[in-house]
C-alpha cells in the first residue's frame, strides 16, 4: 500500500525571525512510519522541521508552515492509497509583519486569523484513498472525546479517526481510541501499540487485502 503520512508541527511566521508553533514532537508519526515500512508498505513522510525522524526507509518530504504542508498534500496525496494526517497544524495564523518587529516595545499584540482545516480537503485530493484523521482533545470525559472524534469523521468524510487526549501522550502511557463510521473499532496504549492499531485498521480496509 502506498501511504502518505503527515507528522510534527507547523511553524507560522510572525515576522522575519519569529514563529508561532506548538509542542508536537512527531513521535507517533515516526512510530507509524516504522510499523508500516516493516510490514512492506511504501511510506511518504511529510514532516515538520523539528519532528522526530523514523528509523525506517521512507520518502522524506519536509514542511515548515501550514501553507507548505497544504502544498505538499496537494502534490502528493493523489498518488497514495492511504493518507494518515497526524500533523499538528496551526489553528490560527498570525498576520506576518515585514522585517523584524521591535523588541524594545513594552507590549506586543498579535492579530490571528482562523487557519484552513487541511483535513477537510483530503477527500477532494484523494477521493479513493483510505483517510485517517487524528483528533487531539484536552480534558473532558470519554463521551466528550469520542463525540469530537465522530464530528471530525463526519465533517471531513474520513474512514478513521484516532482520538488522543493531551494528558495521555507520553510514550509509555499514550492512550488512543480508533473510530470508524460504526463507532469504536479499537483501543491501544503506548505509541508502538497505537501505531499497530492504525496499521491493522488500514490493512483490514484496503481493497487489495479483500481480493487475495
Amino acid at each position: 500500500m502506498r501511504v502518505l503520512l503527515t507528522a510534527g508541527g507547523t511553524r507560522e511566521p510572525i515576522d522575519s525571525v519569529r514563529v508561532l508553533s506548538n509542542l508536537s514532537t512527531g513521535r507517533l508519526g515516526a512510530r507509524l512510519a516504522e510499523v508500516l515500512v516493516a510490514r512492506g508498505h511504501e511510506v511518504t513522510w511529510l514532516h515538520g522541521v523539528h519532528a522526530e525522524r523514523p528509523q525506517a526507509a521512507v520518502r522524506d518530504v519536509g514542511f515548515d508552515s501550514s501553507a507548505e504542508l497544504a502544498e505538499a498534500l496537494r502534490l502528493h496525496a493523489p498518488a497514495h492509497e492511504a493518507v494518515l494526517h497526524a500533523a499538528a497544524v496551526a489553528d490560527y495564523l498570525p498576520a506576518a509583519a515585514p522585517g523584524k518587529l521591535d523588541s524594545d516595545a513594552p507590549e506586543l499584540v498579535l492579530r490571528l486569523r482562523r487557519a484552513p482545516k487541511l483535513v477537510d480537503g483530503l477527500r477532494a485530493l484523494a477521493p479513493g484513498a483510505l483517510l485517517c484523521g487524528f483528533k487531539l482533545t484536552a480534558g473532558g470525559g470519554e463521551a466528550e472525546r469520542l463525540g469530537a472524534g465522530r464530528r471530525l469523521l463526519e465533517r471531513a468524510h474520513l474512514d478513521l479517526v484516532l482520538v488522543n487526549d493531551a494528558s495521555l501522550l507520553d510514550d509509555a502511557v499514550h492512550e488512543a481510541v480508533l473510530l470508524d463510521a460504526q463507532g469504536v473499532c479499537g483501543r491501544a496504549r503506548g505509541k508502538i501499540e497505537v501505531a499497530r492499531l492504525v496499521a491493522d485498521a488500514l490493512e483490514a480496509r484496503h481493497p487489495a487485502r479483500n481480493t487475495r
